[in-house]
């Protein structure tokens, strides 16, 4: 799904199951220059080392992309596994400080 935030569109995508692999999709989308992401973590049961790498991964293109990613609707076991990662760029796109947002979203 599409929205148009003025200069790019917000391509939302919700991670559904165990991500524990890198997703294609949301690699193309964020390769075609076109959109913004949000990737929505409600339907999300597990991330494992290899879905934190990938994540960690597309946040460093999306910023040499200039493009935004952010993550919403991260459940507790969820946002524990990214804060116990300690890496921050993960933390910023859930809104904690160093982003725009002034709260954490997930």
């Amino acid at each position: 799904m599409s929205e148009n935030n003025g200069a790019k569109a917000i391509e939302k995508v919700r991670i559904l199951g165990a991500l524990d692999r890198g997703l294609d999709d949301v690699d193309r989308l964020l390769a075609s220059g076109k959109s913004d992401l949000e990737l929505d973590f409600s339907a999300c049961n597990f991330i494992s080392v290899e879905g934190l790498e990938w994540l960690e991964e597309l946040l460093l293109r999306a910023d040499s992309a200039k493009a935004s990613v952010r993550f919403v609707n991260l459940q507790p076991p969820q946002y524990k596994v990214l804060k116990v990662a300690h890496i921050d760029s993960l933390m910023q796109a859930c809104g904690a400080p160093g982003n725009q947002a002034s709260t954490p979203q997930c």
